[in-house]
């Protein structure tokens, strides 16, 4: 399928599930994201500095997502 039929009129995906969503977090060490895509979405974790980091993200299930960081962390989680 071509990129441009995968989108409808509204620039949303033919697809129910959502977009994007971000989950400011402050201090956590470990961040369990329950969301409602219908794939296992890509995760984006962005230092409060606008820098990208690392973390261990395990899939719990096709809804859950287990974030740890290896120190305190403050910034957003994005799921795409």
């Amino acid at each position: 399928m071509a990129i441009s039929n995968a989108f409808n009129a509204k620039g949303g995906t033919k697809y129910n599930a959502p977009i994007s969503f971000e989950y400011p977090v402050e201090n956590v060490t470990t961040k369990t994201i329950n969301h409602r895509f219908d794939h296992r979405p890509h995760v984006f974790i962005v230092d409060e500095n606008g820098f990208e980091v690392q973390a261990e993200i395990r899939f719990v299930s096709s809804s859950q997502i287990l974030i740890n960081f290896v120190i305190s962390f403050t910034g957003i989680i994005i799921l795409r």
